[in-house]
């Protein structure tokens, strides 16, 4: 079972690190970025989430290729089947109100004057309205026929991998993409791909 609260602890406390070290060493960025998050756990009933949503992101680069970066954002919660997390999707399909944050770090092998080309780890941790519990019990029971179910707000994280490009404008405004696979609450199970595309400015 992999101790999802150490390895928070770990990324956060090297990310502090590197920031402290790089308050006078390089530039700052802020983002706005559109992002798509699907999921599919290939078990059988098959299940699938489509997210989308608006992110709002903030790095800084430390070193020369290393960069660190934090973001909030928002968006649409939609899917259908069952998706492992003890929900059937279909039950509770309005006002899903999605929200996640996530901190990243970056290293880009390839710099040149008009493009980057890196990879990042990722911790994203999303959120949205849905049934965060369920009782079954035996014939005749509470939970069985028909079961009880608690709505709520459900809370679910990840980490993530994967490669991006950044595409410079000028000396101050860039085009960012980015190509995410990763595992919902760290369960090999269950994968999951993000994609988002940010404009941003650099100072």
């Amino acid at each position: 079972m992999i101790d999802v609260k150490k390895i928070v602890i770990v990324v956060c406390a090297f990310l502090c690190f590197g920031v402290v070290h790089a308050q006078d060493l390089k530039k700052n960025s802020f983002e706005i970025s559109a992002f798509r998050n699907a999921g599919n756990d290939g078990q059988i009933p098959v299940s699938s989430m489509h997210n989308y949503g608006i992110s709002v992101n903030y790095s800084r680069y430390f070193f020369k290729r290393w960069n660190v970066g934090a973001g909030v954002g928002f968006g649409d919660f939609n899917g259908n089947g069952y998706n492992g997390l003890f929900e059937e999707f279909y039950e509770f399909a309005s006002n899903r109100n999605y929200t996640q944050y996530h901190i990243r770090l970056g290293f880009e092998p390839i710099q040149k004057e008009k493009f980057a080309i890196g990879i990042q780890a990722e911790f994203l941790r999303f959120s949205y309205n849905g049934i965060s519990g369920i009782t079954i019990g035996g014939p005749g029971q509470p939970g069985d026929d028909p079961r009880r179910v608690t709505l709520g707000r459900s809370h679910v994280s990840g980490g993530f991998f994967g490669p991006y490009g950044v595409f410079n404008f000028s000396e101050n405004f860039f085009l960012r993409g980015n190509y995410l696979i990763g595992f919902p609450v760290l369960n090999y199970d269950w994968s999951w791909n993000n994609v988002s595309l940010a404009i941003g400015y650099r100072f």
